[in-house]
């Protein structure tokens, strides 16, 4: 994949929705929202310079600590502006040592790390900015940053679509988020729009102004200490991460297709096509042995092919896409990965139309698919037709999420209690690694009231209840019958539990008390000792998949009671506290069936 991209790809033409950030809404509720960006340049097939279309944040300074006679503070390399956009990414300055400001950033977040995932933040190049633009200020040293502001010379830069002048321009003027302005942005309201100052980083005409853009779009400046004046970010996005654009809405549709779906670009206000990103990660794999049949130009083709090295998993699929450059002309989800057997395989699928010189790529996506305007991560594409591009992948493998939930089961799902009694339900959700916070409720809280976080049920009242597990994301619910019964009359020994599910290897504790009879020592014996063993303290361990029988009796020989156990392979059981897994790792122990075990007096037989 070494060829060059092709003119049809991303142009100056383009907005990109890319992160998300706070935008619209009230000081109260502020929705984070896919951010909207301007393509300003396309840079040969390595790079493309980002400028966020409206001024996001405010209320920072250029510089709050300034000196009308140090030529420092209307500096770049020296601005919290460009520490609080920066975040962990942010570099000192090489002046550093010579300016002795101490940069701080003012706010207890900062941009990049809370408008981009980590996957987003990989496609984004730390580049050198340089400073030198200047009004009459001595300008600072470049630094090398992945997020900064426009020079004053790229305000008037034509081939940015701005004017070339100092005067007022549309073309400068920016809208203000909702955000942007509860941060004190300097604002001027036109019908239901609010446009607002923007910071540039170039010096202004003295040593404490700093460039800007009024709301007109006017260029001028401002004195460095002013936190009024709002932020718009800008950026270089790698190409070489991206596999394709897509439409921003409706491009990627999520069922399995054996014909791919034609790619329609909506435009914006101003005529420009909008798109979202698909950028390429070795979080999920794909052989390089992709073979296909003959793709040959036509108006319809038909493609068979087989693969290998597949990852696989709930939510992941094959898919298929057709590009020219890194736009997609169609794209489709031809085969389901849900299983270790979906590694390797064979797939079918149809090109509508295939014309000379387009791209065919192949590809594994997973649980990244994140919907509209939000970006996408697949694992590096297989080009199995037209030249191909030098496609690589993110520094970074990219964070996976957790497969949505199917299902939900509560365990036990049956339950009986004696009065005053309590006992721990569990949650756990299908498919495997699926996990959500739960809430917990009983329809009868006057028999059995149940713990809404941790899910412990305590019986009140003779009766019966129902209790229920809600996942709060995806509102699947499950439920447990609870019935709750009187104190025996009848003296008894009583373990708890009467049956229980252990994993091989685990050791768990089966608990003896004593209703009616005097307290005394216990001889504990195993049916099935190859199963699993019991010590004189009544710790069971688990030594093999079976069935045993656990039994207890008394000094006395008048009392027995007994624990049914079963030894399965490891298991995870999630419990429904505040979301965390309660799961104990390969050993985890799942409780069934808690009714206490009640035998009334009568002799053992012997």
């Amino acid at each position: 994949m070494g060829a060059a991209r092709n003119a049809a790809a991303l142009t100056s033409a383009d907005v990109v929705y890319y992160g998300a950030y706070p935008q619209s809404g009230t000081s109260d509720d502020f929705k984070v929202e896919p951010v909207l960006w301007r393509v300003l340049e396309v840079s040969g097939d390595k790079t493309a310079l980002m400028l966020s279309e409206k001024i996001l944040d405010g209320g920072v300074s250029f510089n709050p600590d300034y000196s009308d006679t140090d030529p420092y503070y209307s500096w770049w390399s020296e601005s919290q502006i460009r520490k609080f956009l920066n975040g962990k990414e942010y570099v000192e300055s090489v002046s550093a040592d010579v300016t002795k400001i101490t940069v701080r950033n003012p706010k207890p977040y900062s941009f990049y790390d809370k408008a981009f995932s980590a996957g987003e933040g990989g496609g984004i190049i730390k580049a050198d900015v340089d400073n030198s633009s200047t009004r009459g200020a001595t300008p600072g040293p470049k630094t090398t940053d992945k997020i900064f502001l426009l020079s004053y010379a790229d305000a008037k830069n034509t081939a940015y679509g701005f004017a070339n002048d100092d005067n007022s321009s549309s073309s400068r003027k920016a809208e203000l988020t909702g955000y942007g302005a509860s941060q004190g942005v300097i604002s001027n309201t036109e019908g239901n729009k609010k446009y607002g100052y923007w910071w540039l980083h170039s010096p202004g005409d003295i040593v404490y102004l700093a460039s800007i853009v009024y709301s007109d779009g006017n260029l001028h400046y401002n004195i460095v200490i002013n936190g009024a004046v709002g932020l718009r970010p800008a950026f270089h996005l790698n190409l070489e991460n991206i596999i394709f654009t897509s439409p921003a809405a409706g491009g990627k549709q999520d069922d399995l297709t054996a014909s791919l779906y034609k790619q329609s670009y909506a435009s914006d206000d101003k005529g420009r096509d909008e798109h979202k990103l698909t950028l390429a990660t070795n979080t999920y794999k794909l052989a390089s042995s992709v073979t296909s049949a003959p793709i040959v130009v036509g108006t319809s083709v038909d493609v068979t092919l087989e693969y290998s090295g597949a990852s696989t998993g709930a939510g992941y699929h094959l898919a298929a896409v057709i590009t020219s450059g890194d736009r997609s002309l169609y794209y489709g989800r031809i085969k389901s990965l849900e299983t270790a057997a979906d590694a390797a395989g064979a797939a079918t699928f149809v090109i509508p139309e295939y014309r000379e010189g387009e791209e065919v790529y192949i590809f594994v996506e997973g649980r990244n698919n994140n919907g509209d305007y939000k970006t996408d991560f697949a694992g590096v594409p297989v080009c199995i037709a037209g030249s191909g591009r030098t496609i690589k992948p993110l520094s970074k493998d990219v964070a996976e999420p957790r497969p949505d939930t199917k299902s939900v089961t509560v365990n036990p799902s049956e339950l009986t209690l004696i009065i005053g009694y309590d006992k721990q339900l569990t949650a756990s959700f299908a498919p495997e690694g699926a996990l959500e916070a739960v809430i917990w409720s009983s329809d009868k809280p006057d028999f059995a009231a149940v713990d809404p976080v941790t899910g412990v049920v305590s019986a009140l009242k003779a009766g019966s209840a129902k209790v229920t597990a809600t996942a709060k994301t995806s509102g699947k619910e499950a439920f447990c019958t609870v019935t709750v019964i009187e104190k025996p009359l009848n003296p008894a020994l009583i373990l708890t539990p009467a049956a229980m599910t252990v994993s091989k290897g685990v050791t768990e504790k089966i608990t003896a008390s004593f209703r009616g009879i005097t307290e005394q020592p216990l001889t504990w014996s195993s049916s099935k000792e190859s199963v699993a063993t019991v010590d004189k303290e009544g710790k069971v361990t688990a030594k093999s998949e079976g069935t045993c029988v656990i039994t207890a009796v008394t000094k006395d020989g008048n009392y027995n009671a007994s624990c049914e156990v079963k030894v399965t392979a490891a298991t995870v059981v999630h419990s429904g506290g505040s979301g965390g897994c309660n799961g104990i790792g390969a050993g985890a122990l799942a409780l069934l069936a808690m009714l206490p075990c009640l035998l009334i007096r009568g002799k053992r037989e012997r």
